[in-house]
C-alpha cells in the first residue's frame, strides 16, 4: 500500500448503535459495537485501482457553520420526509438560490 493509506479504528458503542437504529436506519447500514479497523484506500487497493489516481470531487468543501436552532430544526425537519434531499444539501441549494437571484439583479443592473 501506498505511504498515505492509514489505519482508521472505530469504536461503536451499544448506545450509538441502538440510536443509529433508532433514527431508521437498517441493521445492514451501521456499524455493531465493538472496534472497527479499516484501511484508508483499501477498497482501491483490494480492486487494482491506484488511490493516487482516484478521481476527487474537489468541488464542496466541509466547513463548520453556525446557525440558528430554529432554521437547522426546519432543514432537518424537511429532510426527514419520505424521499427528502439530506438536510445540508438543501441547505446548499437554498443558497445557491439566493446567490444565483443576486448575481442575476446585478446584471441587470449592470446592463
Amino acid at each position: 500500500m501506498s505511504n498515505k493509506t492509514k489505519e482508521i479504528i472505530v469504536d461503536v458503542t451499544q448506545d450509538e448503535y441502538q440510536a443509529d437504529l433508532a433514527r431508521g436506519l437498517e441493521d445492514d447500514e451501521v456499524l455493531r459495537p465493538g472496534r472497527h479497523k479499516f484501511n484508508r484506500g483499501g477498497f482501491l487497493t483490494r480492486h487494482g485501482l491506484n488511490p493516487e489516481d482516484a478521481a476527487v470531487d474537489s468541488t464542496q468543501v466541509r466547513i463548520v457553520i453556525n446557525l440558528d436552532l430554529d432554521v437547522f430544526n426546519y432543514f432537518k425537519q424537511r429532510a426527514a420526509q419520505n424521499q427528502a434531499e439530506s438536510y445540508d444539501a438543501q441547505i446548499n441549494q437554498t443558497l445557491r438560490a439566493v446567490m444565483e437571484h443576486e448575481q442575476k439583479l446585478t446584471t441587470l443592473s449592470n446592463d
